[in-house]
Formats: structure tokens, C-alpha cells, sequence
């Protein structure tokens, strides 16, 4: 799947913005600084299309791009605790409208940084996933800061928690397990 010629739409800050689902969505959810911004560059193989940021929760609008005939959707972080409770609230209300609606939601890219651990967060976003019947693959971003001891170590424990879930190594520094994450996001378009 060629993503190249990829555009940004709009950002959208409240659940009554949101555009109607006309094309299929892909979209990528994680804890904030996760690399969900920098891995949609990686895939659009541009550097800057998506807004990337060393402070956590800077993403707080749902951001559509699209690419030919699919949008991907930049979902905010979430797990980020230093945001008032309003805007906290806010974030809620948008999230819950955009997996409530009736859109067009063909897979999401679950992000998970690699060097962690299951958070709560991440488990109650998972649950939520599985709960909605949406098909998600988990994207292990920041591989390239493990070595290839702790990264097999890593993976298979992904793998063993996140059962029957496709887990996807991804380094947005060297472009490891981009072709991974095309191949399956091209499988759900088609």
C-alpha cells in the first residue's frame, strides 16, 4: 500500500466536530510520548505531517490524514496525569465518541513502548478494544533502545500476554517493522 501521498485533514477537539466516517479508518491509540505521531510519519514516510512532541499529552485533538482511500486517525495519549480534571473530562467525552459513533474503524494500532510493562491504562484501552470487537495489532515502539537479548525478552513477553494479538516490533528511528505494520494494515483495507 503506497501512503505517500498522504494529507492532513483536520484536528478535531470535541465530540460534536467529529466528521462522519465516509472512508475506512485506521487508527492509533496509546499512552502519550508512545511515538503514535512519529510512527504515522514513518508510515507516511514523512518527517513532520503529524506533530511529534518530547512532552507528554501535547496531542489532545483526534487528527484525521488521509491516504488514497483510507484516513488514518492520530487519537490523543492517554495516562498523561499533569491536565486539569475538565480537560481530562474532555478527552474522555471525545474519545468515547469517536469509538461510539458508527465509524468506519477497520483496525486500530494499539502502541506500547517495549521497554514497559502492562500499565492500567493499557489494559483498561486493550479491554476496551476487545470489548467493542475492534481488530487492533500492537505496535512495540522504541525497539531500538533494547539489545537483542532484552528485545527477544520483550517480544515474547508481549506475545504471551497479548495472545492471538499481532505484535509488531517498531523503531521510528530505523524504520525496524514498518513493512510489518503496512502488511497488515493493508490486509484490513482490503
Amino acid at each position: 500500500m503506497n501512503l505517500s501521498n498522504a494529507e492532513f485533514i483536520a484536528s478535531y477537539g470535541t465530540d460534536k466536530q467529529l466528521p462522519e466516517s465516509i472512508q475506512p479508518e485506521i487508527c492509533f491509540s496509546g499512552r502519550s510520548n508512545v511515538g503514535k505521531s512519529s510512527l504515522i510519519n514513518k508510515l507516511l514516510g514523512r518527517k513532520a505531517i503529524a506533530k511529534v512532541s518530547s512532552t507528554p499529552g501535547k496531542t489532545t485533538t483526534i487528527n484525521f490524514f488521509r491516504a488514497g482511500e483510507i484516513m488514518l486517525v492520530d487519537l490523543p495519549g492517554y495516562g498523561y496525569a499533569k491536565v486539569s480534571a475538565a480537560e481530562r473530562n474532555r478527552w474522555d467525552s471525545l474519545m468515547n465518541a469517536y469509538f461510539s459513533g458508527s465509524r468506519n474503524i477497520r483496525l486500530c494500532f494499539q502502541l506500547l513502548d517495549i521497554r514497559r510493562t502492562l500499565s492500567g491504562d493499557d489494559e483498561r484501552m486493550i479491554d476496551f478494544l476487545k470489548s467493542r470487537r475492534i481488530p487492533f495489532a500492537a505496535v512495540l515502539t522504541k525497539c531500538d533502545k533494547l539489545n537483542k537479548t532484552e528485545l527477544a525478552e520483550k517480544i515474547n513477553y508481549w506475545q504471551t500476554l497479548l495472545e492471538n494479538v499481532p505484535v509488531l516490533p517498531f523503531s521510528a528511528l530505523n524504520g525496524t517493522g514498518k513493512d510489518d505494520i503496512l502488511d497488515i494494515l493493508d490486509s484490513y483495507v482490503k
